[in-house]
């Protein structure tokens, strides 16, 4: 019988590769225990980097007014048509923020323009409503005096007047406007009777004051 001789290998394992193992598992353990355990409100902005949150990563109306700086938001970052009168303040918008020549009638009030909005000279006549003239006359007696008045009609707005005499005797007194239109008062220093005669001048397509 023949002896047999069992032979024992041994591997050496060196320190360096242990702790290798070692440092491998617990990188793989902790990114696994990272992922699950991330509590509700944990992630806060000093561990965001600057530009990594996108569109995608946010909830339907998840950013509100107050998450928003003041001057934050420019033209740039509004799509065409998405903010209308509600979501703009009282005298938000100035005369920096409108274009020239952008506003027409349709986009102003009614009564919304005034005198005080109107530059010198700004206003020709090619813009206005024509001016009809109406007139009304009485007699006077020759020595006496009288009175007489005209109304410009509704729709239009007196801006002038005036008045005419028969006779060179005939003193005016006085040439007023009267509400919506135009008084005279006159003195007759002639012999015959005569009549006067008082003229308005009246704006079409305004409003009587």
């Amino acid at each position: 019988m023949s002896n047999q001789t069992t032979k024992t290998r041994r591997i050496h394992v060196s320190p360096a590769l242990v702790i290798s193992c070692v440092a491998l598992i617990f990188a793989l353990a902790g990114s696994a225990v990272a992922a699950g355990v991330v509590g509700k409100n944990s992630v806060r902005s000093p561990q965001i980097v600057d530009g990594a949150v996108r569109t995608v990563d946010l909830h339907d109306n998840a950013v509100t007014d107050p998450k928003i700086a003041e001057n934050a938001v420019d033209s740039p970052d509004i799509i065409e048509n998405g903010v209308d009168a509600s979501d703009l303040g009282a005298a938000s918008v100035g005369s920096s923020e409108v274009q020239d020549q952008s506003l027409t009638s349709t986009d102003l009030g009614t009564d919304s323009v005034g005198s005080s909005e109107l530059q010198a000279g700004a206003v020709r006549a090619s813009e206005l409503g024509p001016i009809i003239v109406v007139s009304n006359t009485t007699a006077i007696k020759g020595g006496g005096n009288a009175s007489v008045g005209v109304a410009c009609p509704a729709g239009t707005t007196v801006i002038s007047g005036g008045s005419s005499a028969g006779f060179y005797q005939v003193q005016v007194s006085s040439s007023y406007r009267s509400g919506n239109g135009w008084h005279l008062d006159a003195r007759s220093e002639a012999v015959n009777d005569t009549t006067i005669a008082v003229y308005a001048y009246c704006l079409t397509g305004g409003s009587s004051n």
